[in-house]
């Protein structure tokens, strides 16, 4: 005669408990996201950030020479801004105008709706294919509740285009290295200040091809835009590079945002020596991280956590809503831990 006792009669199973708290944790994620997304388009319209892109980009068809000048850009976007349409600058180089002057030819929410739809599209359809078969659906929710992501989808940002060729790039490196190589200079070249330790990633890990093909993408890149739109947005671009650094550094509604070694500086207000060692402190670590993590390992987790993580600490600004190029490699991690 078997003997239940009230313990054994009312424990509960593993599984149910994961279950639980797998539904509790994306109760809890949807709950923020709906959170974050009624506070975000109570302050202002959705697709802020993508203005500043798609008006680059329909300057570049018309009056490229002004895509740098603050003033100019500021009051293109006063249709929808009214007075609000200030210190929002095109921050990125010219090679960039080469998508947004094509979304610059379409009307503003039709290029907005295409843009964030597609690239979150491609974003989220090359994270599902990395993560763990059987717990894709799972790995995909936690990624597209994460406010970053759910940040960068509002605001239309360019997380989302980056992310894929990031991810996809580094993911390819062993097999493909020519094609790897290429997707990390096309994303460079939209975003250099988050790929700057790509070099040192490619070279630390022993890549030389791949990190070949980025230069060289890189390069071709620049020289299309170049062929396309002039030399002078490019000198526009450099001329305003201070300009940029200038314009964060006194506008506390972008420092306060900065998620770098240097924004806590900012934020802290630590200036000379003791600035420039923390800086150089972490400018080290983030490139040792990069490297040897690159040499040591060829998982996709922890390489894009180096990758973009270390890029972080080594970068003069990176914003909160860039976070969403983390989640990947944590949830990836995490579920890869947990079998």
């Amino acid at each position: 005669m078997t003997d239940i006792s009230p313990l054994a009669a009312t424990s509960i199973s593993p599984d149910r408990v994961y279950n639980r708290l797998r539904l509790v944790l994306i109760a809890g994620l949807i709950v923020a996201a709906v959170t974050l997304v009624i506070f975000k388009l109570s302050v202002q319209p959705p697709f802020v950030d993508f203005l500043a892109m798609w008006t680059g980009g329909r300057m570049a068809n018309s009056a490229p020479t002004q895509i740098y000048d603050f003033g100019a850009i500021d009051r293109a976007q006063a249709w929808l801004l009214g007075a609000a349409a200030h210190d929002r600058p095109f921050p990125y180089p010219p090679s960039a105008l080469l998508v947004f002057s094509l979304l610059g030819r379409l009307r503003f929410w039709v290029a907005a709706a295409l843009w964030t739809g597609l690239t979150l599209a491609a974003f989220m359809a090359i994270v599902a294919r990395r993560l763990p078969v059987g717990r894709r659906m799972l790995g995909a929710a936690l990624v597209v509740l994460t406010p970053g992501v759910v940040w960068a989808a509002i605001s239309g940002q360019v997380a989302f285009f980056v992310g894929a060729l990031v991810i996809e790039g580094t993911a390819l490196l062993q097999r493909r290295p020519w094609l790897a190589g290429g997707l990390l200079g096309v994303a460079a070249v939209f975003k250099p200040t988050v790929l700057i330790l790509a070099p040192a990633a490619l070279v630390g890990g022993g890549h030389w091809r791949a990190a070949f093909s980025a230069g060289l993408t890189g390069l071709a890149v620049a020289a299309v835009s170049v062929i396309v739109f002039g030399l002078d947005p490019w000198r526009a671009w450099v001329a305003a590079l201070p300009s940029f650094s200038d314009h964060i550094v006194h506008n506390p509604r972008y420092f306060t945002a900065i998620i770098t070694p240097r924004g806590l500086a900012l934020q802290w207000g630590w200036t000379g020596w003791i600035a420039i060692l923390w800086r150089g402190g972490f400018t080290l670590l983030g490139i040792v991280m990069a490297a040897w993590t690159f040499r040591h390992t060829s998982d996709l987790a922890p390489r894009l956590t180096a990758l973009i993580g270390g890029g972080f600490l080594v970068s003069p600004y990176v914003m909160n809503y860039e976070t969403t190029l983390l989640a990947p490699g944590a949830v990836l991690a995490v579920l890869t831990a947990a079998g």
